[in-house]
């Protein structure tokens, strides 16, 4: 049986079952930062920990995201893209049922598993069922999708948060999970399998180990203490496991990452511009709605609003900074986005106990700016730059840079701000002032990997 309206081509419905997935993970992330101070007060834990509801789900999605990928050439992209969807359903309903912060993370864990095998699986099935210049378009268009889910996911995250509570936010993504699935059973087809690839086992165990242990102890050394047993021997674990992962990758007939595209100083250069321009970033996405929610003393709501300027902004700077590419080089338009982001974070680093609505507004759109106006470039450089054949390897080794700099810009921010708040309260400073030297100092520190990160923009 399958299921089809006549007056839509076939191709477009099963382009709006990966729609659909894509939606619903990127509205997801959106929904969840909006939730984090209401949670942090109903788990009664720290803003260091909860932080790591976010954390978590991007460090499982990063460490697993490869694994994915290369199966997602052995085996049946449809059923992996499904298995991944109702993953990601089932995580959102322990989410909803969850009580205390460890079994939250749990839940978004299961979340990071099925978030792994939608991305990992939904370009894929768009290019087997698209061609010539319909691909292009269809590319377009989920660019748009996520760009929704990105816009609409704080608004929509204020307002349920307002009337029924965080765990609504986990409850909306059950029904677009079944829906999804539902109509993917139907649409999608099942492709005939190519001729498999031998999977390098030991070097994605020793990739998964090295980036799970290491990520993880990075996002908890500042509630564990950085000096703490168990954070200085996770470090030292993840180094003998990634010096065992490198002579892996070596040795390998197939290697599991290739990282010898790294050898490309384009590629090289662009992928460390990506890591540290989502650092940059993401040091103010956990922090900012804590200082809207404990400084501001705003209800959800208002921060959905204050929040989505930047991904409004993200958007039009990308449409804009498309069209300009072609006349301008890559490395003068990622600088001058580096340049905004640098703009950005400094105003933040700046904003004191009482700014004005438009000082903030103002500020998240000049990060947005930033933000789109030094992708586009980057990721272009980058993936033209990747060698015949290699096109899917240097694709993924970009993401997980992007993931990486995430995963960095909160857990390093929320480190820098626990630690400068931490010894400004010693000081018998009052806690509103302690909270707001932690945040500026935090926020220096973005504004730092911004510098860095135009300076080598500017140098390759």
């Amino acid at each position: 049986m399958t299921l089809r309206l006549p007056h839509i081509p076939y191709k477009w419905m099963i382009f709006t079952v990966t729609a659909n997935g894509t939606f619903m993970s990127t509205l997801s992330a959106g929904i969840v930062n909006i939730a984090l101070p209401t949670m942090s007060q109903q788990f009664g834990v720290s803003l260091e920990s909860i932080q790591l509801v976010v954390s978590f789900y991007l460090l499982v999605l990063t460490c697993l995201l490869p694994v994915f990928g290369k199966l997602s050439d052995n085996y049946s992209r449809k059923w992996m893209y499904l298995g991944g969807f109702i993953t990601f359903g089932v995580g959102a309903f322990l989410g909803a049922l969850s009580t205390t912060l460890p079994t939250m993370l749990l839940a978004r864990g299961v979340q990071g598993i099925g978030s792994s095998a939608m991305m990992a699986t939904s370009q894929a099935l768009i290019a087997q069922v698209f061609h010539g210049k319909s691909r292009g378009k269809a590319f377009g268009a989920i660019g748009a999708v996520v760009a929704c889910g990105t816009l609409a996911g704080p608004a929509i995250g204020g307002a349920l948060i307002q009337a029924w509570g965080w765990k609504s936010v986990f409850w909306i993504c059950i029904p677009i999970a079944i829906i999804g699935v539902w109509r993917g059973i139907y649409l999608i087809p099942r492709f005939n399998a190519h001729k498999r690839i031998k999977m390098d086992w030991p070097g994605a165990m020793l990739y998964t180990a090295t980036s799970f242990i290491f990520l993880y102890a990075l996002n908890t050394a500042a509630d564990k203490g950085w000096g703490s047993r168990f954070i200085v021997t996770s470090f030292a674990v993840s180094l003998v496991l990634f010096l065992a992962f490198l002579w892996r990758e070596k040795m390998a007939k197939r290697p599991f990452l290739e990282v010898s595209v790294f050898k490309n100083r384009t590629i090289s250069f662009g992928c460390m511009v990506a890591l540290l321009g989502f650092t940059a970033l993401f040091t103010n996405s956990v922090l900012l709605p804590f200082y809207l929610t404990d400084i501001m003393h705003m209800d959800p709501i208002k921060i959905g609003m204050l929040i989505m300027p930047f991904p409004i902004m993200l958007a039009v700077a990308s449409t804009v900074v498309g069209g300009l590419s072609a006349r301008f080089p890559a490395r003068i338009l990622s600088t001058v986005g580096f340049g905004l982001i640098v703009i950005g974070t400094l105003m933040y680093a700046f904003i004191g106990s009482s700014p004005s609505i438009y000082y903030i507004l103002t500020a998240q759109l000049i990060l947005g700016a930033g933000s789109g106006t030094f992708q586009v470039p980057n990721n272009t450089t980058v993936l033209g730059a990747a060698p015949k054949g290699k096109l899917g390897v240097v694709a993924s080794v970009n993401a997980l840079c992007r993931n990486v700099g995430t995963i960095f810009g909160i857990a390093c921010s929320v480190a820098i701000f626990a630690l400068v708040q931490s010894a400004a309260a010693t000081h018998g400073v009052d806690t509103q002032t302690a909270f707001i030297r932690g945040y500026q100092a935090a926020m220096f520190f973005g504004m730092g990997c911004a510098v860095l990160g135009g300076l080598l923009s500017a140098d390759r």
